[in-house]
């Protein structure tokens, strides 16, 4: 009775000693978010919305545009294997996404059309548990041939007759390289996705021409451009 006794004692001292495990991710790839606001964008008006000149320019008055981006390597979700799998997420705010003063946003997410209607709902959810902030007020859902490259530090995603987006990455030698890429302020904003870990990236490149949204816009510079990895 007291060997009995003491193999509990000591299994439960092992037990409550022992280091926790920390799980994988069920989930995991790259991330790419990219903004531009009205003031350095060229926004035009979308043909037949019938706005007037007016209330276009009280609309894009202020306005931010932003990609979000998720680039799956491997996982699942809802029971669905969504390896190699693309989500792309164009959102409209009336002011700096992530601030107090957003405002009224919408959004249009793109499915890569591989997925079956299975994946894609699984897809859809994911992007929901990513960005739930962004996905409230989604205005259509499209299932498209999201293109992405990346080849050493430049990095192209595409979806043909609606966007472009090309960034690059780099390292920084001195402090001095780093000004001059990054500008001043070389540390990276909050991504507006969670579960990620990014650094600040070099957009060089944003062009959105569908007509989901109210305007177009297409810009040679980003005032944020981020590229990391996200796991959960």
């Amino acid at each position: 009775m007291y060997r009995k006794h003491l193999a509990s004692v000591l299994l439960a001292l092992v037990t409550a000693n022992a280091p926790q495990l920390i799980a994988e991710p069920v989930l995991y790839g790259s991330y790419i978010e990219i903004q531009s606001e009205s003031t350095t964008a060229g926004l035009r008006k979308v043909p037949g919305l019938g706005l007037s000149a007016k209330t276009f320019a009280n609309r894009t008055a202020g306005a931010h545009r932003s990609i979000l981006f998720w680039n799956i390597s491997r996982g699942s979700w809802n029971g669905q294997s969504l390896d190699s799998l693309k989500i792309v997420t164009v959102i409209e705010s009336h002011g700096v996404p992530g601030s107090p003063l957003e405002g009224a946003m919408k959004a249009v997410v793109y499915i890569d059309e591989k997925a079956t209607a299975e994946k894609a709902a699984a897809l859809l959810d994911l992007a929901r548990e990513l960005a739930p902030r962004y996905l409230k007020n989604v205005k259509r859902i499209r299932k498209a041939p999201i293109q992405f490259v990346k080849k050493d530090h430049a990095l192209k995603l595409s979806i043909r007759n609606h966007l472009a987006v090309n960034i690059e990455t780099h390292e920084h030698d001195s402090a001095a390289i780093c000004e001059a890429v990054c500008g001043k302020d070389s540390q990276p904003g909050k991504p507006l996705s969670r579960h990620v870990k990014s650094e600040k990236a070099v957009g060089q490149k944003s062009l959105y021409k569908a007509e989901d949204l109210d305007v177009r816009w297409s810009s040679t510079t980003s005032q944020s451009c981020l590229f990391g990895q996200f796991g959960l």
